[in-house]
């Protein structure tokens, strides 16, 4: 069951009566969104929930047994055990086969594969757990003393699947408070849910079919139909996922919810470093309190290549997070090698790049940014490091100057739109903030009065609202319903 079928819309449109009957019991709307959780993930496959169920549990009594540890060293053994405890089945499951295969590999000896039933989300629940845990061992948390709400908090539908990871610290808290549902809020949710659904079914499944032709017909086509392909999948996989998170964060505030926004144009980044801060900002927040000041706090002794070294190591393992396939690291340490690059040559790049003016500068910085983060994802969507290492020597080659496959060309309109709103909204607190785009002002040229820019707003709003829809609508049945790419994460 996936955000962008009926079935869904059916299931929440049930969960949300339910739970908003219960406004006056936060206990029993937690205990609803368990239940529906449950049933939610149990479409997947009937054995999903008994895994969440019993990583629930173990963190749970691991949370309250940490803190009702007064001694230091015991507290540190325990934070270890529940750490191995909660990670190994994401190893096991997700990781075994890639470890066996390489050593197979390494040694010559002949080891027939494992096929393990993976959950779904598995990567991305877990290290909700785990973030959960480190918390409570800090001090940074309350160890959290009821079951229902601990057990509402982490299996939540809306970013169960594939996030974003919910931040303890102020996600769990929610759970505890009455929950309030507001015209504001269905407003806000309602334009980044349709916003989601656009980005999915318009954009991404569209771009899929170009992205899957040129990848498919790699052997045969030149480097500027692989380009082409690159750049498609890029701004699919963008579409993809940041659809989801967007549909995840419009659900959870329907809900009572909010979560942190996990993507922001990251189109218009000017450096790896910057890239980061606004592709997958939940993953990358997880990463850099869990991983990445640890490793530089444990390495304070080496000076900068501290730095270096966490970036290294973070990125190495962001990788093989993603998939359990070497080609995974690869992408991984393509983006450490750039961020420990401009880590080095920062200075100098501010000084240059503060000779020209700043439209140039920008530019500049968008170009190569993108162009990087575009030919690295090429081990994204690659068979594997052979074939991503072919197909940028194509791209990078002579075959870069021919003219690309016109089956290919096509979709790159799909790319416009995205862009457009994408750019003009990510200074807005939510998808089609009025303020932002700058709506209301000109509202404010038509009519001075309050009321009247109010009712202007709202109806420029709600055509917005409309033609979304009728896209929406024109290609859902047009579509054959694919599954999120990040499901398989």
């Amino acid at each position: 069951m996936v955000f962008n079928s009926e079935q869904f819309a059916i299931f929440f449109a049930i969960i949300f009566v339910v739970y908003w009957s219960l406004f006056k019991y936060r206990l029993a709307q937690n205990l609803v969104l368990v239940v529906g959780s449950f049933y939610f993930y149990s479409f997947f496959h009937y054995s999903f929930p008994i895994y969440l169920g019993c990583l629930i549990l173990a963190t749970y009594l691991f949370g309250l047994w940490i803190q009702r540890t007064e001694d230091e060293v015991k507290r540190k053994i325990l934070q270890y055990l529940s750490l191995f405890v909660l990670s190994f089945g994401l190893i096991y499951l997700k990781y075994s086969g890639l470890l066996i295969g390489s050593i197979s590999g390494l040694s010559g000896w002949q080891a027939s594969a494992l096929h393990l039933l993976v959950p779904v989300g598995i990567s991305f629940y877990t290290f909700s757990s785990i973030g959960y845990i480190l918390d409570v061992y800090r001090g940074k948390i309350d160890a959290e003393r009821n079951l229902v709400t601990f057990a509402a908090y982490l299996s939540c539908f809306p970013y169960l699947l594939i996030g974003p990871i919910p931040a303890a610290r102020t996600v769990l808290p929610q759970f505890r408070q009455p929950s309030k549902l507001t015209l504001q809020g269905i407003d806000q949710s309602v334009g980044e849910i349709l916003w989601g659904l656009f980005k999915k079914i318009v954009v991404a499944d569209n771009i899929s079919l170009g992205v899957n032709y040129c990848f498919a017909h790699q052997s045969e086509l030149q480097g500027s139909s692989l380009l082409l392909g690159v750049v498609l999948f890029y701004f699919y996989l963008y579409a993809d996922f940041s659809g989801y998170s967007d549909m995840a964060r419009g659900l959870a505030r329907l809900l009572g919810f909010d979560i942190a926004r996990n993507f922001n144009s990251p189109f218009t980044a000017r450096s790896i470093t910057e890239f980061w801060r606004k592709w997958h900002i939940s993953l990358t927040n997880w990463f850099y309190e869990y991983v990445f000041n640890p490793i530089v706090i444990g390495l304070r002794n080496w000076g900068r290549f501290s730095i270096a070294a966490a970036i290294l190591l973070t990125f190495g393992l962001s990788g093989i997070w993603h998939g359990a396939d070497w080609k995974f690291g690869v992408w991984g340490l393509l983006h450490s090698f750039a961020m420990i690059y401009e880590y080095y040559t920062a200075d100098q790049r501010e000084k240059f790049f503060s000779k020209m003016p700043w439209f140039l500068s920008g530019f500049i910085g968008i170009f190569f940014t993108l162009g990087y983060a575009i030919l690295a994802e090429t081990f994204f969507r690659a068979d594997s490091i052979s074939e991503g290492l072919e197909i940028n020597r194509k791209i990078l080659s002579m075959g870069l100057f021919t003219t690309p496959v016109s089956f290919s060309v096509k979709y790159l309109k799909w790319c416009a739109p995205l862009l457009i709103v994408e750019i003009i909204q990510q200074k807005g607190t939510y998808v089609f903030d009025m303020e932002q785009w700058g709506l209301s002002r000109f509202a404010g040229k038509l009519t001075k009065s309050a009321k009247n820019i109010n009712f202007v707003t709202l109806i420029i709003k709600s055509l917005l609202y409309i033609i979304l829809c009728y896209c929406i609508w024109l290609f859902y049945k047009r579509m054959n319903m694919a599954e999120y790419y990040y499901f398989k994460f």
